[in-house]
């Protein structure tokens, strides 16, 4: 690290949602949060299922795209722990769309690492150089050909599909969602606003000119 540097926090969010295919259940939701600073080169990833009309919803797999290649990144510190991550990703249910990674259910006994409503998914990123928002904001997008787009996607098993599917009377139990990061400006493209050198000897001279003229008022 340069002297004088300093960490800038970033946080990147994303929420998912469900396809626009008619079979699709509706009211899915996926919260993703992603933690880091500029000085480094780790992540915190959250992966939160928010979709408390299908109480039974599990994860089966978490997709995403990054910028970069595959072997920039290397993922670790998972909870549930059997997790993992793989690249490239081999879409389910998802019209076509590919992601550069994978997050799959684990096999092993049913239930024992399930992502859902109450079970999130986390792990760390490690990154082969510094990382900004843009790693992620300019991630390419996933095209579908019939269920949508984004830089992000999952898809969820064990739906409820009454009252879920519209009109639709063929209505599936598992569905998939697409969604884009979004950035707080924190760690990008630079942030906040930082006077120009310029600008600061302006302001200077300004608040000379002011004393000036308090002391000439006071006399």
């Amino acid at each position: 690290m340069s002297q004088g540097a300093h960490a800038i926090p970033f946080t990147i969010t994303s929420q998912l949602s469900g396809d626009i295919r008619p079979d699709s259940p509706d009211n899915l939701f996926i919260n993703v949060t992603i933690t880091g600073d500029t000085t480094s080169n780790v992540a915190l990833w959250t992966v939160d299922i928010n979709s408390p009309l299908h109480p039974n919803a599990k994860l089966d797999e978490f997709y995403f795209n990054l910028t970069g290649l595959a072997s920039d990144y290397v993922f670790s510190n998972f909870s549930p722990v059997d997790w993992a991550i793989s690249a490239p990703a081999t879409v389910q249910g998802a019209g076509g769309a590919a992601f550069m990674f994978e997050a799959l259910d684990p096999a092993g006994p049913p239930n024992a690492a399930d992502v859902t409503n109450t079970v999130n998914l986390t792990f760390t990123m490690t990154a082969s150089s510094l990382l900004t928002e843009a790693v992620f904001l300019d991630a390419p997008t996933a095209l579908s050909n019939d269920a949508g787009s984004g830089q992000l996607g999952a898809h969820l098993q064990s739906l409820t599909t009454a009252g879920n599917c519209g009109n639709s009377t063929n209505c599936s139990d598992s569905g998939f969602l697409f969604g884009n990061y979004e950035g707080d400006g924190g760690g990008g493209g630079g942030g906040g606003n930082i006077p120009e050198p310029a600008s600061l000897l302006l302001m200077g001279a300004g608040l000379v000119g002011f004393g000036l003229a308090r002391r000439r008022k006071s006399a």
